[in-house]
């Protein structure tokens, strides 16, 4: 059955790498897409949500489904049936809006951000019990990473997502964020190469300022019904503009309304 070998790695090591979740004809304008939209941050041009290292430097982009990006193959390629496949079999086909985000290279100087798990901040030293509970919540959204070029920035500790972190895993979670971890794996993208984890695993990104990278990363969520609605995250308040919905291609926008309802701004 279709995704059962992914859905058990994913289950076990909380990764899975395929080769077929890009269009083969998307992938070079996906790529020219980035590419363009980097140098609109950089240049100043369009900066909706960027985020820094120390010296000013993007290593991360967001607002790509923005009219002022003007770069509409974003949102078709989180459309599209080779990323679909993946996301329903997770996820079913109740969805809603989910996001994309370049991740790239400071030119100046290396950078990375660290080993974390994607837990709120409240909740990163927490119990046994406060931990377990997080690890074991039922799986409501799917990201991975399309490698626009080849990329080897993200590291993962494979199976972490399962349990509770050791005494050494909490002082590089905590402490020393940059030390190196027993078991880290760097996963190896080639460029059209797609990584479906999950954030619960312990992981970190590396970037070399003489490596370019250029990765595209996705997600979708489940809609429920009984949401209620929330503040909006900070990085997503540029999806409130009223000239976003009529930018999106039309079968995304019921999808971006079930995101609308639950945002109180």
């Amino acid at each position: 059955m279709f995704c059962d070998t992914e859905k058990r790695q994913y289950r076990k090591q909380g990764f899975f790498i395929v080769d077929d979740a890009v269009d083969p004809d998307m992938l070079k304008s996906l790529l020219e897409a980035a590419i363009r939209a980097k140098k609109k941050v950089r240049s100043g041009d369009v900066d909706l949500y960027t985020h820094r290292s120390e010296d000013g430097e993007p290593w991360a982009i967001r607002g790509l489904f923005a009219p002022e990006m003007n770069e509409p193959i974003f949102a078709e390629y989180l459309m599209s049936d080779p990323i679909m496949k993946y996301t329903r079999a997770f996820l079913g086909t109740q969805l809603q809006l989910g996001g994309a985000l370049i991740f790239t290279n400071p030119y100046q100087a290396d950078y990375g951000f660290g080993w974390h798990r994607d837990f709120g901040s409240k909740e990163r030293d927490g119990s046994y019990q406060v931990e377990m509970e997080i690890l074991h919540r039922p799986q409501r959204g799917l990201r991975w990473h399309l490698a626009l070029v080849d990329d080897y920035c993200l590291q993962i500790v494979p199976g972490s997502h399962k349990r509770y972190r050791t005494a050494h895993e909490r002082r590089c979670l905590l402490e020393e964020r940059h030390d190196n971890i027993p078991g880290q794996y760097a996963v190896p993208l080639k460029a059209g190469q797609t990584v479906f984890w999950t954030g619960n695993l312990i992981h970190r990104g590396v970037m070399k300022k003489d490596v370019e990278r250029l990765t595209l990363s996705g997600s979708w969520s489940m809609y429920s019904k009984n949401g209620k609605p929330g503040e909006t995250d900070p990085r997503l308040k540029w999806m409130l503009a009223d000239n976003v919905r009529g930018f999106l291609p039309k079968e995304m926008r019921p999808l971006y309304d079930r995101w609308r309802v639950l945002q109180e701004g």
